[in-house]
């Protein structure tokens, strides 16, 4: 999926937050904002906009010396995916529902809400309403039963995970499904709040399914700059599930029919290129 018009004022927020988030220098901050509006000046139009923001957050690292800069809020929101799993009885929600592999998948694309790409605004009670909302929701796009009897046919299963926090409702997903056949997959590197093998480590996803990273540090699944040995797991896989809107911006041209996206449509230009409304959870 190409960058829209819509998409360049989210990428200029994007930068503006995160010089502000990083620094207290004004200099520095409008040399962050200076290269942003560089870049989206000369854009093609054929560029997805995770490749744009990669550009940017890969300038911010560089001028700042800082390489993740948003570490406390993903462990912050790990640690708040966790208390509400608890303290809502999530586990027991799904043993007891009459088709628990349903209620696993409401619960991982209700997880997709923690996005700080879209925001750093991101709170405990926004992620809660996520969660009632997935329950309560008619799924848009392709049924649960229908993506179960893809899992059960498949023998080999990727998961291509987006961000820290819903790595943690990932788990419940992952956990009814078979798993010996699943490979995991995280960000190579930090971008943003998306999860990394610190992230799989930390919540215990490594203790359940086999788990490698993409080799790069950017948002969603850039198909030229991720590394070989991705490529070879992706290759051979029979069914691939991608989490999130930015793996959806980035995969969705090609068109494969192995991928199946599962993801909350944030935002209006990937509701429409979708077909659904904005706020839907969708599974496509």
């Amino acid at each position: 999926m190409k960058v829209k018009h819509e998409c360049i004022p989210c990428l200029e927020r994007q930068a503006n937050e995160i010089s502000e988030l990083l620094v207290e220098d004004k200099k520095t901050q409008e040399a962050i904002l200076r290269f942003a509006l560089k870049e989206l000046s000369e854009i093609t139009f054929e560029e997805t906009a995770p490749y744009l923001a990669m550009k940017v957050h890969n300038y911010v690292k560089e001028i700042t010396g800082n390489v993740d800069p948003y570490k406390s809020f993903k462990v912050q929101f790990n640690d708040i995916a966790e208390d509400l799993i608890n303290e809502l009885a999530l586990k027991d929600k799904i043993e007891k529902s009459q088709f628990p592999f349903d209620m696993a998948c409401r619960l991982a694309i209700a997880g997709n809400v923690i996005d700080f790409g879209l925001g750093i605004h991101v709170d405990r009670q926004k992620v809660e309403r996520s969660i009632k909302g997935s329950i309560e929701a008619e799924l848009f796009g392709l049924s649960t039963a229908s993506l179960w009897n893809r899992i059960r046919q498949a023998e080999k299963i990727m998961i291509i995970t987006d961000n820290s926090g819903e790595i943690v409702f990932d788990k419940l997903f992952v956990e009814q499904m078979p798993m010996e056949k699943i490979t995991y997959v995280v960000k190579g590197g930090p971008i943003v709040n998306d999860a990394t093998m610190e992230d799989a480590i930390d919540v215990g996803m490594t203790k359940l399914v086999k788990v490698i990273d993409n080799g790069l540090a950017a948002q969603g699944t850039i198909m030229e700059l991720v590394s070989e040995s991705f490529l070879e797991y992706f290759h051979a896989a029979d069914l691939i599930i991608s989490k999130g809107q930015a793996n959806y911006e980035t995969l969705s041209d090609l068109n494969d029919e192995r991928i199946v996206y599962m993801l909350r449509a944030k935002c209006k230009s990937i509701a429409s290129a979708i077909g659904c409304k904005q706020g839907d959870y969708v599974i496509c």
